[in-house]
């Protein structure tokens, strides 16, 4: 009896708090901004915000900086998270969170100053004697705060008294360039748009004062997102401005580069016991599909440990075999999902005779009758006589996925490293699929409880909300707005880097009708642009850190050819130079308003048919 393999799931405990290892290389990062911070102490209080999209290592690169901190004199840290925190007021959470660092003796001095405001005097009495008694200080602090929340005037106040408190505890300190309280404030980002407000505000009215410093992890897109659809900030400039006066210096998280990518993927592989599971090409595919971002690469992993615990009959078929399976579930769902359902045969087989078909009909060559027969025959077609029209005909009759997927070197490859295997892996899927689901990547629950589907494109995935769903969307469309039926047919590349921003409005597109293409950046683009042939591109202005890369792509696609409308997507208040550039280029924009795109593309259905 073979004996079982051992691998080992990877937890997502950030560095710092149970990980050790710093495969991410933030350690310098850390010391370099720990140096920054407390160089800066006497100009305090400022925010400094951690920024980078889901999963690329805000908060390891917060736990490390806290570790490093830790280790300077006069430097306290406090630890909120804004999603965790429970159901109270983030107002009221971070605001006791920080109270809570001070000790007895300075919240006792803190109420004795409350107590000489007039106003506070009445709402306060009776708090001193609390502060005097044998209770804790977190009762100290929630009577505090309960007696404050009772009287709107003295939550006016409040600032006046975290003033003292600070400056008592300030006083008490007797290092070499004095004390400073480090707030870190997690998962922001993650937070529905009141509550990010919520912390903005006690970031800039209640706790703006001299000895404190906030650092946030945050997706600023995703702070600026809520804060203009909660705040009443509904111009994409002002929301910015809004922003800027709560944030006084961002650093962004760059992805990793392609060496540091693989030595992320090296590391995993080695934790988890997987190591020589993955091939070169492999660990390529996983670094790029993945977009280089940590956590999706553990989930990949952790599939696979899981898929093999639940099933050891891949044993006997090959665990680089399952491995693959895993591949095509996370990066081609729409595929894997044709290939475990029975009534998808030999779908292995069959798309590489399409490719090879394809191939030999767009070289222009002579069409082997009898080589095609039988692909042509399972699909109720005569066996083709060398013309390209027949080419059409096949498609009509295959899987969506298919030309979709043809020309995905990466795609085609992992079907053809299965060689002798793929009978066995095809037998299998169709036996017993995989017992792992992907529900957060490929079918997304919304707050109420509705579901959003996936759109499989060019091999990329996406998700938009399902028509009977559609009221769940956080789409800012009017409540009620009829599906416009004008924009049936029409085709729209979208170029981002970051799809998931996007999926309330493509997903009300495709509920119209609209062909939504999804490119990450130039190269998919081009692709696209080629082979799709769109009506219209809407775009992004930043890719990572190239803050112009959209308007670089459109003035590449401009050179070699296409002609086409354009509208560029974006919060980002134009430049007069960046405007020019815009108007060079014969583009639109930029808007952040759904509405207007919508209205941008019913006017090129309108100019079309006129």
């Amino acid at each position: 009896m073979t004996r079982a393999r051992r691998f080992v799931v990877l937890n997502d405990a950030p560095l710092g708090d149970g990980a050790d290892e710093d495969l991410l290389k933030i350690t310098q990062v850390a010391r370099s901004l720990a140096d920054l911070i407390v160089a800066s102490r006497n100009t305090a209080p400022f925010t400094l915000a951690i920024d980078a999209a889901w999963g690329m290592g805000k908060s390891s690169l917060l736990h490390r900086l806290d570790v490093t901190l830790a280790a300077e004199a006069g430097i306290s840290t406090v630890w909120f998270n804004a999603w965790t925190s429970g159901r109270a007021s983030a107002l009221e959470g971070l605001i006791k969170s920080v109270l809570l660092r001070f000790d007895r003796n300075v919240i006792r001095r803190a109420l004795r100053s409350m107590s000489k405001r007039a106003h506070l005097l009445g709402a306060l009495r009776g708090l001193g004697l609390v502060a005097a008694s044998f209770f804790g200080l977190g009762r100290v602090v929630d009577e505090m705060w309960q007696r404050m929340s009772l009287d709107a005037q003295a939550r006016n106040q409040i600032k006046g008294v975290l003033r003292d408190a600070f400056g008592a505890w300030l006083a008490k300190g007797g290092e070499a360039g004095g004390r400073l309280l480090v707030v870190f404030v997690d998962d922001l980002d993650r937070c529905a748009g009141e509550r990010v407000v919520e912390v903005c505000e006690a970031i800039k009215l209640y706790l703006d004062v001299p000895g404190i410093v906030f650092v946030l992890a945050c997706d600023q897109s995703a702070l600026w997102r809520a804060v203009q659809i909660s705040s009443g900030v509904g111009d994409p400039a002002a929301a910015v401005e809004y922003l800027e006066k709560i944030v006084q210096i961002s650093y962004r998280i760059p992805a990793p580069s392609s060496d540091q990518a693989l030595q992320l993927v090296d590391g995993y592989l080695y934790r988890s016991g997987t190591s020589g599971l993955f091939d070169k090409p492999l660990k390529d595919l996983i670094i790029e599909r993945s977009g280089r971002n940590p956590r999706r690469i553990k989930r990949l992993i952790n599939s696979f440990v899981l898929e093999y615990h639940l099933n050891r009959t891949w044993d006997a078929i090959g665990l680089e075999n399952l491995v693959k399976v895993i591949m095509l579930q996370h990066f081609y769902p729409a595929f894997y999902r044709l290939l475990s359902n029975p009534r998808h045969l030999g779908l292995i087989p069959e798309f590489l005779a399409y490719r090879d078909f394809r191939k030999e009909v767009k070289e222009g060559g002579a069409v082997t009758t009898s080589g095609w027969a039988a692909l042509f025959g399972s699909k109720g077609l005569r066996p083709p006589q060398g013309r390209s029209d027949e080419l059409h005909d096949l498609e009509r009759q295959l899987p969506a996925e298919f030309p979709a997927l043809v020309d995905d070197r990466d795609f085609v490859a992992l079907l053809e490293s299965f060689g002798p295997a793929t009978e066995s892996v095809m037998e299998q899927l169709q036996r017993r699929p995989l017992a792992v689901t992907q529900v957060p990547e490929d079918l997304a629950i919304t707050a109420d409880g509705g579901l959003v589907a996936v759109q499989q494109v060019a091999g990329l995935r996406e998700s938009f909300p399902l028509a009977a769903n559609r009221r769940s969307a956080r789409v800012r469309l009017p409540v009620g707005e009829p599906i416009r039926p004008a924009l049936r047919d029409l085709r729209v590349l979208w170029v981002d880097d970051q799809p998931p921003n996007n999926r309330d409005l493509a997903g009300y597109l495709v509920e119209c009708g609209v062909r939504v293409d999804i490119a990450r950046g130039w190269t998919e683009a081009r692709d696209a642009l080629v082979r799709n042939r769109p009506d219209a591109l809407l775009s992004d202005f930043r890719r990572g850190t190239d803050d112009n890369a959209g308007i670089d792509d459109l003035a590449s696609f401009r050179r070699e050819g296409y002609d086409g409308p354009v509208l560029f997507f974006s919060g980002k208040v134009p430049s007069l130079r960046l405007q020019s550039w815009i108007q060079e280029l014969r583009a639109e924009g930029p808007t952040n308003d759904e509405n207007e795109v919508v209205r941008w593309l019913e006017q090129l259905v309108a100019s079309r048919e006129d």
